[in-house]
Order: structure tokens, then C-alpha cells, then sequence
């Protein structure tokens, strides 16, 4: 309950920060919002904004929604019904909350407020009334979840997450209630739902170990969620309502493949110059007197070699459900994934002037090892998890029943 007490003061704490900076008591007021009101204007008064208006929003929101929760209270008591128990409880702790609020300003009415405050209508005995709702709600959800829970030791899996519920609820009112923890923890057991998978090759195509730990992985780590757990490895003290086995009907992996190109690039490169001369056969000058000079260019040549090396993995199967409990399969869903592995080298021979600027960037790509089968294959099954997963989730609600 202290955990609760803390966060409703924090909430108010936000709440009066929010408001005080966009908008006043009597707007908050007047648009029916009177517990955001009541904080603002307490907000206003201990800052010292001691004006009329304020008290007087203060004094009638106060009344207002106070006598209000106040009628509430007494209709529901004398019903003395017991599912109303958690309402009284909302009720009488927003009354509590709202008056321990504004009690600080009492002592400083006399002096500061002129005795206006005297005006404000406080419900007694709301102490009396949190306790004995808390009381009230608590056994009243406690015999609920015993009820769901003997319901639940007949195979009603429903039931059990009712009573798993229900225990849960009985937390804010009383943290270690009579025997509902270890109750509530046979509710967990009863209401949950264990899933086993497992892969099966029926490719008779090799498949390597890890390929399995690799798919398996995905369930134990993403898909467990809070009533239905994945298991990898059987536990013959469990009972498992469904099976998922992915089947692998088609595996294919490629052979090492290179596909190779040539092709000759050339550039026209300065080489050197050659004098200008007159019709006499002597150098031309210029107007300064020096030797007038013309570039000369030559074609040169590079002959390139392009490796692109290429090998592939394929798998391809299908996701199954089986019930367990009418043997039955209810999903059958395909599975697969490609892994590729692709690499381009580049060597030249002549001369690397000829080159242009993207070979040059090439040159640095040597020919690589090609991955193994194996590796290739482990690859795919990385692939393979997210069309698993997306599979499992689309079809939660089949082994949630």
C-alpha cells in the first residue's frame, strides 16, 4: 500500500505541474474537472497567490465533488454488496487523498485565508471505511479465485488464469493475504500452456546439428509469453498440450560456381612534348622568347578479369501443429530461406594507367574461401527465425486455448 500512497502523491505532484502551467483552478472548475482544480488551487495558496478567486474555486470544488464521493460511499456501504468492495475502497482513499491534501492550508486559515476555509465539508471516518473495504475487497476477490481455482483443478485452463487474476488483484490491498501467493502460483501452473518443438529433416538431405539449436533458439528466447511456454527439450514431468515440428522436406545447396568476365580498358596519357618549328625548320618562340611546346599522347592498355563467385542455400518445409489432446494437426503453414554468398574479385594485366576509377577501387577484392555446406546451411537457419516466429505469433491463439 505504500508503493500505492507513493505513486498517487507522485501522480498529483505531475499533475498539479501540468495544469499550473496551461491553464487556472477556475477554468479546471468550470470544465468539470475538480480534483485537477483542487490541486491547482492548493498549489496557488501554499505559493502564497492568495486571491479570492482561488479560495473560492478551492472551497466549492472541494464540497462539490467531496459530498459527492461522500453519497456514493453511503448508497454503496448499505447495499453491502460484495463485488462493490473495490469501488468503496477507490472511493473512500480519493476522499482520504483529496483531504490530507488540503488539511496543511487549515492551520494557515485564521491568519491568511480570513477563515474562509472553515467552509470546506470533510468526511469523517474515511480511515475506518479504506480498512474495511480493503478488507471487504480482499475477501471477496479471495473467494472468487478459490472458486476459479477448484474449477481449474478439473482441467478448466481458463479457470485458472481467472483465479491467477483474481489472487493478483488482492496485491493492492494486502501484499501477503492469508495463503493466495502459493494459490495463486497453483493457478500459474494450471492455467498454463507448454508447447514442444522440435525439427525434423525429411529431405534426406544432410543437415547439420547447430542447424537445429539455431531454430530452436527463437522460441526458448522471443516466443515465450505469460500463459504459454516454449520447450526445446522434453521434460517428462510436463504435459505438453501442443507439438510444433518444423519439417524441412527440401534442402539444396549449390555447387561452388564462377562466373568470369574479361575486358580491355584503355586512357590516352600525356607522353611527353614536341617542339612547334617554322617553315625553316626552327623552334617557334613566344612573345617572351621561349620555346613554344606541345603535349603528346599515347593510348595505353590494361586487360581486366572479373571473379564473381557464387554458391547458394535452400530450405524449404513447413511449420505443424499437433494437439495433443485430439491428435490432430490444426496449422500447417510453409517455411523457408535462402543463404547466399556472393563475392567479386578483380585482377589486371598491362598497364594500371588504363584503369578507370571504379577497377582501381576493385583491385583491393581478392578471391575468398567459399563457406562450407555447413556454414551455409547455419546461415539459412538464421534466415529461417523470422519467418518462424512471425508464424508463431500469427497463431498464438491456437495454443493459448
Amino acid at each position: 500500500m505504500k508503493n500505492v500512497s507513493f505513486f498517487s502523491s507522485a501522480l498529483f505532484i505531475s499533475m498539479v505541474a501540468f495544469f499550473a502551467a496551461c491553464t487556472s483552478p477556475q477554468k479546471l472548475y468550470e470544465q468539470g474537472n475538480h480534483d485537477e482544480a483542487i490541486s491547482l488551487a492548493v498549489e496557488k495558496l501554499r505559493k502564497r497567490e492568495v486571491k479570492e478567486k482561488h479560495i473560492t474555486t478551492l472551497v466549492e470544488a472541494f464540497n462539490y465533488i467531496n459530498q459527492q464521493d461522500a453519497q456514493k460511499l453511503t448508497r454503496l456501504r448499505a447495499e453491502r454488496s460484495p463485488e462493490t468492495w473495490s469501488t468503496i475502497y477507490d472511493l473512500s482513499t480519493r476522499i482520504s487523498r483529496r483531504q490530507e491534501l488540503v488539511k496543511p492550508l487549515l492551520a494557515m486559515d485564521d491568519d491568511r485565508f480570513g477563515g474562509k476555509l472553515s467552509a470546506l465539508y470533510f468526511e469523517n471516518g474515511v480511515n475506518f471505511m479504506i480498512s474495511e473495504a480493503k478488507d471487504g475487497a480482499a475477501a471477496y476477490l479471495y473467494e472468487k479465485a478459490k472458486a476459479n481455482l477448484e474449477l481449474a483443478r478439473t482441467g478448466q485452463r481458463l479457470s485458472a488464469r481467472s483465479a491467477y487474476n483474481n489472487f493478483n488483484d488482492i496485491n493492492p490491498y494486502f501484499s501477503d493475504y492469508k495463503d493466495a501467493k502459493s494459490l495463486m502460483s497453483e493457478a500459474y501452473s494450471l492455467g498454463l500452456n507448454h508447447v514442444y518443438f522440435t525439427v525434423e529433416n525429411q529431405s534426406r538431405a544432410y543437415l547439420p546439428l547447430d542447424f537445429e539449436r539455431s531454430l530452436q533458439s527463437v522460441f526458448v528466447r522471443d516466443l515465450n509469453s505469460q500463459w504459454i511456454k516454449y520447450h526445446t527439450t522434453k521434460d517428462e514431468n510436463l504435459r505438453y498440450e501442443y507439438n510444433i515440428v518444423a519439417k524441412m522436406t527440401n534442402i539444396d545447396v549449390s555447387p561452388e560456381r564462377f562466373d568470369r568476365n574479361h575486358h580491355v580498358e584503355e586512357a590516352k596519357i600525356e607522353d611527353g612534348f614536341d617542339y612547334v618549328l617554322d617553315g625553316k625548320g626552327n623552334v617557334k618562340k613566344d612573345s617572351l622568347g621561349n620555346d613554344i611546346k606541345t603535349k603528346r599522347f599515347k593510348t595505353v592498355y590494361a586487360d581486366v578479369f572479373e571473379v564473381q563467385q557464387m554458391k547458394e542455400a535452400r530450405v524449404n518445409g513447413y511449420l505443424e501443429y499437433f494437439d495433443n489432446r485430439t491428435k490432430e494437426r490444426v496449422v500447417s503453414q510453409p517455411i523457408k530461406s535462402l543463404a547466399s554468398f556472393s563475392h567479386y574479385s578483380v585482377r589486371f594485366e598491362g598497364d594500371r594507367r588504363a584503369l578507370c576509377e571504379k577497377t582501381c577501387r576493385l583491385l583491393s577484392n581478392r578471391p575468398a574461401p567459399f563457406p562450407s555446406d555447413a556454414e551455409l546451411l547455419l546461415t539459412a537457419a538464421e534466415n529461417l527465425k523470422g519467418n518462424a516466429k512471425r508464424i508463431v505469433r500469427e497463431n498464438d491463439y491456437v495454443v493459448s486455448k
